[in-house]
């Protein structure tokens, strides 16, 4: 292990000498603390795109750029705007732009197509967008739904850029919105103002848009730091996408310590350890799946001589926890939250338990309820409920859904969807979802919404979607349909529906053709006898099949 021996030892020093610079209440504001960082440390390196650095003054003067264009375009505070863009520097600079000017940003997937994509840019009121162009041929279908979109900023996949062509919209490249003054705009922003909209994955039924305040990010931000001990000497390191809050679990912090973030476009198993030796990364951020894929890599001599002294993230499977960190020489760091309540479980540093999704360190009040929202006891199964113990900490609810913001804050409480036990020295441990959700490779998916794909093809009547376990961890999706009488269908012709829809990875693995659904007497379906039969015999394996779906 070399010269990483000592590395969890050199960092426990580093944490008990570093202060995390305080800010007023007033003061948590995203780009009055990027301005403080640049006056403080211009010249310090922020952010790392692969071989291209910025800087705390760059950052700033980029950020001061592309805000002056939003306002150029008449965006105004309050406005929203939609950012469909895969990791690359302008979904930073536009974020940070528009919250400069008081702005609203809302983050798209951009795996998203059909009605889910025109849903969230249409019902969150965007009047302007900033995509690759490289999506316009998904957003080119739905043009026609954004009655409310009056701009769209095309960022270049290649070159020269592609602008859209929608009739009422303007369009213009990126780099002619940003080539503005580095002044900054004589705009006030308030901490409590909107700063973005974060749409959930539509567990239960259509998606909602989480609002997200700039004190809640930095909130965020803060206490990352502290519970994972970043300090300014650290190098964090992900390729989680960015239009994912746990994406900034990292890019926050960084900012927040003056330390450093290394973002790659996206997860490689095959690259992520050498990236971290080549950047001297000291922190990573993971999923559950990310952990298999790396512990199903063929072992190199190099896997334990790294610099990680930290991986931070949720899901981490019991089973791999010991190996994973015997193997590659670091600890994993496992925390439980949501959007609405990010970060409200976390595993402390010094006492973690494998298994664990962590304790209520980090600002709130978290305990199991049965369905009447009474406490269960210790040992027993119930609801995740939390409450923050600080104003402004967690979401203010559900952008223009009040019905659903009611229904989450029920009894001044945030109701998670999610089941979990508790043992006697309060660590909790995630058992299921209560929501009819499923998780793949870090991507929470609606069932609600693949069954309305596959309930729309002229062959189905009906079907139901849920989670099998996957050899990688999480889930696979797992569809069972019901033809119509003298109907006929083959699995590829439901795949090939499926393509054009939704998500590549909200597409079923596995479809099964039966008879009938299992049902209650009130005609629900009994989906936990379909997840807990598994990969039945009658099961067609799209990946064994070797069918392979476009992204």
């Amino acid at each position: 292990m070399g010269q990483w021996d000592d590395k969890f030892e050199r960092a426990a020093r580093q944490w008990e000498s570093f202060r995390l610079p305080e800010y007023a209440q007033s003061d948590r504001v995203l780009g009055r603390i990027i301005e403080d960082k640049a006056r403080e440390h211009p010249y310090r390196e922020v952010f790392q795109f692969r071989d291209h650095a910025i800087t705390y003054e760059q950052l700033n003067q980029q950020i001061n750029r592309v805000a002056n264009g939003f306002l150029a375009l008449g965006i105004k505070p309050g406005d929203k705007v939609a950012l469909m863009l895969p990791n690359c520097p302008q979904f930073l600079t536009s974020w940070f732009g528009l919250n400069r000017i008081g702005a609203v940003s809302v983050p798209i997937n951009v795996a998203l197509k059909g009605n889910g994509l025109a849903y969230q840019i249409d019902q969150a009121d965007c009047v302007a967008l900033v995509a690759s162009d490289s999506y316009l041929p998904a957003l080119d279908a739905i043009a026609e739904q954004l009655l409310k979109l009056r701009h769209t900023v095309m960022v270049a996949a290649g070159q020269p850029v592609v602008l859209s062509a929608w009739p009422g919209v303007q369009s213009l490249d990126f780099e002619a919105l940003a080539d503005r003054a580095e002044t900054a705009p004589a705009i006030v922003v308030d901490f409590r103002d909107l700063a973005t909209i974060s749409y959930t994955s539509g567990t239960t039924g259509q998606s909602k848009g989480v609002m997200i305040s700039h004190h809640y990010w930095y909130e965020i931000w803060a206490q990352a730091v502290k519970y994972s001990q970043y300090t300014d000497d650290d190098v964090l390191y992900t390729g989680l996408p960015f239009f994912h809050t746990s994406a900034h679990g990292t890019t926050g912090p960084a900012i927040l310590t003056g330390a450093k973030a290394v973002l790659v476009e996206r997860f490689s198993a095959s690259r992520m350890m050498d990236d971290c030796r080549t950047w001297e990364c000291t922190s990573a951020k993971y999923i559950g799946g990310i952990l298999s894929i790396l512990m199903k890599q063929e072992p190199r001599p190099e896997d334990a001589d790294n610099p990680l002294r930290l991986m931070v993230g949720a899901a981490a499977p019991k089973h791999l926890w010991h190996a994973f960190e015997q193997r590659f020489n670091t600890r994993l760091l496992e925390l439980y939250g949501m959007t609405e309540c990010n970060s409200c479980l976390v595993n402390p540093m010094h006492d973690r338990r494998a298994g664990s999704c962590g304790k209520a360190i980090s600002g709130y009040d978290v305990k199991l309820v049965d369905e009447c929202d009474n406490e269960v006891a210790v040992g027993q199964v119930g609801e995740l409920v939390v409450r923050p113990q600080r104003m402004y900490l967690g979401t203010s609810g559900y952008y223009k859904n009040p019905e659903a913001s009611l229904e989450l804050f029920q009894n001044l409480w945030i109701h998670t969807g999610d089941l979990a036990t508790r043992d006697a020295d309060e660590y909790f441990y995630y058992v299921d979802r209560k929501k009819q959700a499923l998780r793949r490779r870090g991507e929470n998916i609606s069932s609600f919404e693949v069954e309305a794909v596959l309930n729309a093809h002229p062959a189905v009547l009906e079907s139901c979607v849920v989670g099998v376990p996957s050899e990688l961890g999480e889930d696979d999706v797992k569809a069972v349909i019901v033809l119509k009488d003298e109907h006929s269908i083959t699995e590829v012709e439901l795949i090939r529906w499926c393509e054009s829809r939704i998500a590549y990875f909200a597409i079923p693995r596995y479809i099964a053709v039966r008879q009938h659904l299992p049902k209650t007497p009130s005609e629900r379906v009994e989906k936990y006898l379909l997840r807990n039969e598994g990969v039945t015999p009658d099961c067609w394996d799209r990946e064994a099949a070797g069918l392979v779906i476009a992204r």
